[in-house]
Parts: C-alpha cells; structure tokens; sequence
C-alpha cells in the first residue's frame, strides 16, 4: 500500500508541476490551454497527493503523549 501511495503522490506532483510549467510558458503563445482543463488537472492532482499521503499513512500507529 505505501508504494501505491507514493506513486500517487509522484503522479499528482507531476502533473501539477506539468500544468505549472504549461501555464508560465503560455505565456509568449496564448491559448495553448484552457483555464478549465488547467484548473481540473491541477485539483486532479491535488487529489491524487491527498489519496496518496492517506496510503501513506495507513497503518502507522498513533503515538499518545502523556
């Protein structure tokens, strides 16, 4: 399960970091990319970083303090 995890935080940072990269360049040639598509592919990879951490922290122990 953690691999899965950090592969679905690998793949939501690339992908934001992707439609970061396509956005700064868009803007010496306008209308490469939608807004719309943008803004769904960057909260598509929010949600896969979100996915991925909870993978990441399935099974961990809760340490108590006290």
């Amino acid at each position: 399960m953690q691999r899965f995890g950090f592969t679905l935080v690998l793949f939501g940072l690339a992908l934001i970091l992707g439609v970061v990269g396509i956005l700064l360049t868009d803007g010496m040639a306008p209308g490469r990319i939608a807004p719309g598509f943008a803004a769904v592919a960057a909260a598509t990879g929010g949600i896969l970083i979100v996915g991925g951490l909870r993978f990441l922290e399935r099974g961990r122990t809760d340490f108590h303090l006290g």
